[in-house]
């Protein structure tokens, strides 16, 4: 493809990844302590278990006109957008892993004396690491295609505004090109989660 060599794709390439990335990061750093806590408390787990599947079921897209408010075009509305379709899997998969854990393990934390953290990392992640990685996985391709979408609507750059000049231009192989090319971005994202995944229950075993 003609942009590759002359270089003018690897600014959107570079800017979708970026926004994906960082949305990605934050839906993580977000739903992985939400769910742990909301997993662990039944009193959490009755006040936010409805408001969390209620939630799920809204399609993200409609938020992306009040995140233009806030972020403006750019990198940062795209990540918001990402974090906020993703935090929800992970999430939820979160909260069913910890729900999901043998009750013996708490104890067996508690008679070793560790600490919360300890806990946590020692104890819970491994043993909710099946579920948890489904959710990052299935986050990563909620954030992955948000982004997409939104770079549709408003953005400086980006695969899918240059999906969406193509297209608008009649260049057909260019706007080909670059589905293949997100076909096989998120392929490989989800191959190299799902190797993390294998690797982390080849462990356990």
């Amino acid at each position: 493809m003609d942009r590759f060599a002359d270089g003018s794709i690897y600014r959107h390439l570079n800017a979708t990844m970026q926004a994906v990335a960082i949305g990605f990061l934050i839906a993580a750093a977000v739903g992985f302590p939400l769910g742990y806590a909301i997993g662990r408390s039944k009193f959490l787990g009755a006040v936010f278990d409805p408001l969390v599947a209620g939630a799920f079921a809204i399609p993200r897209v409609i938020f992306f006109p009040i995140l233009l408010q806030i972020f403006g075009v750019g990198v940062g509305a795209q990540s918001a957008m990402a974090a906020l379709a993703a935090v929800f899997p992970i999430m939820v998969s979160t909260t069913a892993g910890v729900r999901a854990i043998n009750p013996l393990l708490p104890k067996l934390a508690r008679s070793l004396s560790l600490s919360p953290l300890q806990t946590v990392t020692k104890i819970y992640v491994p043993a909710m690491a099946p579920s948890l990685m489904v959710g990052i996985r299935i986050g990563f391709s909620i954030a992955f295609i948000n982004v997409i979408i939104a770079e549709f609507f408003a953005a400086r750059a980006g695969l899918g505004l240059l999906a969406l000049r193509a297209y608008g231009m009649l260049d057909l192989p260019t706007m080909y090109g670059i589905i293949v090319l997100l076909a096989a971005i998120a392929l490989i994202g989800n191959l190299a989660l799902w190797a993390v995944e294998r690797r982390l229950g080849n462990k356990q075993l």
